[in-house]
């Protein structure tokens, strides 16, 4: 079995210590050398609004420093991984209120980044010039990802409104032949939530099983673009997707090991383009931190990383 070796591994610590956001460098402090969980939330704190939604750079394609139901979802993300305990800490009922202003009744859903996000820079796919139907209406992304947090955080939401919101979410995939990969995501993310109730956990698993295949990216020689990787769908040995991609996974872990740089860094497989060309080094550098620590927690879940 290839393994990542203790001085990759080292080499790859030392880049986010000395380049990474310090939101990473917390990070990489609580998962490998016994770093404290508040330590993480203080720094998280630092991307939080007034308005309990995350903002400034959260996500480094959207520089906006207004908050955003997609910042806010990736800062829920951190604090999944830090696997609290304690429900309802403040930073996290911020966020639920935040989340719970911002929805759209109408819709059933939420818009993932606000108009005024066009007057900072951003990725090209954030344009919302012209595009304004990629931003409203019913989407999985980023609806079925924040029904977890809801489903997390019970004691906060009206039950109706995760009623209302399971079965539009289920109804969607049901009438679904395929899925988009960020959709799929969203979809895990909420799987991995706890107190879904056990009924829609099992139909929720049933129906991302059938569509999985139609998402990732199974050949080895398209993972150097952009596309869902195994990795990306089992990010853990117990992921209930585990048993049906294991040849795959395995391969991508291997694949992983090969494409870390001499840096000792894993780099996104993305650009701007012609976009913000100073402000897309800023975001680059900021993603090979984030991408580079998800590496490294991948690998020691799945016991590739030399002991």
């Amino acid at each position: 079995m290839k393994k990542l070796t203790k001085v990759s591994f080292e080499r790859a610590k030392k880049w986010i210590e000395e380049n990474g956001r310090p939101l990473e460098k917390t990070l990489i402090k609580f998962h490998f050398s016994e770093g404290a969980s508040q330590e993480v939330i203080d720094t998280l704190k630092t991307f939080q609004n007034p308005d309990g939604g995350f903002g400034n750079a959260m996500e480094p394609d959207l520089r906006t420093p207004k908050s955003s139901i997609l910042g806010t979802s990736i800062a829920l993300q951190v604090l999944r991984s830090l696997n609290l305990k304690e429900l309802g800490s403040d930073i996290v009922e911020s966020a639920i209120i935040f989340i719970l202003n911002n929805y759209n009744v109408e819709k059933m859903s939420w818009r993932i980044i606000p108009p005024e996000a066009e007057n900072s820079p951003h990725a090209p796919w954030w344009n919302q010039v012209d595009r304004e139907d990629n931003f409203v209406g019913f989407h999985l992304n980023p609806t079925a990802e924040i029904l977890g947090y809801l489903y997390n955080n019970k004691h906060l939401v009206p039950r109706k409104l995760i009623g209302i919101l399971s079965l539009k979410v289920l109804t969607e995939l049901k009438s679904s032949k395929e899925i988009e990969m960020h959709d799929f995501l969203c979809c895990k993310r909420l799987l991995e939530s706890k107190n879904l109730d056990s009924s829609f956990h099992q139909n929720l698993i049933l129906e991302l099983d059938r569509l999985v295949d139609s998402c990732v990216v199974k050949d080895s020689s398209k993972w150097g673009g952009y596309g869902l990787r195994p990795l990306q769908v089992v990010s853990s040995p117990d992921s209930p997707f585990f048993g049906k991609l294991q040849k795959p996974v395995e391969e991508n872990l291997d694949y992983e090991i090969d494409i870390q740089d001499a840096s000792g860094a894993w780099s996104p497989t993305w650009s701007w383009g012609d976009s913000f060309l100073n402000e897309w080094e800023k975001a680059k550098n900021e993603w090979t931190g984030i991408i580079t620590l998800e590496k490294l927690v991948l690998l020691n879940k799945f016991g590739r990383v030399e002991g």
